[in-house]
């Protein structure tokens, strides 16, 4: 964000609860019994396991954070020049883009290679790691073409996209105003939702899809940024609770109501990110423990997002090995989570850190040449 602008915790944190709810997501596909098996069979599960299962009630929704991600995404680009004329340097933007996202994600991308080897269905040279280098594993060479041993890889690619459009519809936003690019973004993504159901699959994953989320949060910034944002009605608020009630009885139904689920889900983070940015619901870090961790979580979000799902899904098959079976206990995937946010921050230090240090090396570089 620019130096001109205070930062902003509340983003922080939750760019970082994002993170650890899609970690929570994952983790029970490869260290956890799961809820269906303990409560068809309570009696091969002991009370306490039981009871523990009870902690995993949420966590089929966190999936949907990635949307969250979205609107965040949206905010923070948008956010330097929300409210401004300002040009936008297209080449200090290009460098802080590329050079912030793309060495972690190469990686990472690595690491996913790695953890590879340990699988005995398939092997490094059988995935699509140059379409997942290339950021174009979304579409080629066909839908969906992660590595099998990180499949949160998709939003990286659909992130890019979003980069890649913001300069020329930053354009379109200051020469027609924020309320007929809004309109234009969502008759894109409602487009592009009705191309989904027309049978172009790839629409899943496409920024056209979610361009209503990203923009939506750039909106957020641009109010929040002249001071126009006001807080949430009692309707707003209502209307939000209701979104995610909704979502989360669209999520029980399958996933042939995909699209639908994610509006609905997405609806209600961008009420969130707004109430967030309306009401102080964290203490300033300066007075709070609490909030200094959350922020640490926030910092390290992206590398948790890069390498919780490689991570886990080889302590899973690991944890197999060694004793037969998936745990029974919630707790211990919630363990795992723990160590996996260690290893994260132990990522974000050599690999996303540097990257960051590089990245503002060669803009402060870049703008003493021009002077």
């Amino acid at each position: 964000m620019s130096k001109g602008r205070p930062h902003l915790e509340s983003i922080t944190i939750l760019r970082g609860l994002a993170a650890l709810g899609i970690m929570i997501f994952h983790v029970r596909i490869f260290l956890w019994t799961g809820w269906n098996q303990i409560w068809s069979n309570p009696d091969q599960f002991s009370i306490f396991d039981r009871a523990a299962a009870f902690l995993s009630l949420p966590a089929p929704m966190l999936g949907e954070c990635v949307l969250l991600f979205f609107v965040i995404s949206g905010f923070c680009i948008h956010y330097p020049m929300a409210g401004n004329q300002k040009t936008l340097d297209l080449k200090i933007y290009a460098t802080r883009r590329i050079m912030r996202i793309y060495p972690p994600y190469f990686a990472a991308v690595c690491i996913s290679l790695l953890a590879v080897h340990y699988f005995e269905w398939t092997s490094p040279s059988n995935e699509p790691w140059v379409m997942n280098l290339l950021l174009v594993q979304n579409y080629l060479p066909k839908i969906n073409s992660q590595i099998s041993s990180n499949c949160s890889l998709w939003s990286i690619a659909t992130e890019v996209e979003f980069y890649i459009a913001y300069p020329l519809l930053l354009v379109f936003w200051r020469k027609y105003g924020p309320s007929q690019s809004i309109a234009l973004f969502g008759t894109i993504s409602i487009i592009a939702t009705w191309l989904y159901f027309a049978g172009f699959k790839g629409m899943v994953f496409c920024a056209f899809t979610f361009y209503i989320l990203w923009w939506s949060g750039a909106l957020l910034a641009d109010l929040y940024a002249t001071k126009q944002l006001p807080k949430p009605s009692k309707i707003t608020v209502i209307i939000g609770i209701a979104l995610l009630a909704t979502g989360t009885i669209t999520q029980l139904q399958g996933a042939h109501l995909v699209m639908v689920k994610r509006f609905l889900f997405g609806g209600f983070y961008i009420l969130l990110v707004w109430w967030l940015l309306t009401n102080k619901v964290f203490k300033p870090s300066k007075y709070s423990l609490f909030t200094k961790c959350l922020l640490h979580l926030g910092k390290i979000s992206f590398s948790l997002y890069l390498i919780h799902y490689p991570l886990l899904q080889v302590c899973g098959l690991e944890w197999e090995k060694q004793f037969g079976s998936k745990p029974n206990n919630f707790l211990v995937p919630l363990a795992f989570c723990t160590i996996t946010i260690l290893v994260a921050n132990v990522f974000y230090l050599l690999v996303e850190k540097p990257s960051h240090l590089l990245a503002r090396r060669i803009v402060t570089r870049n703008c003493s040449v021009s002077q």
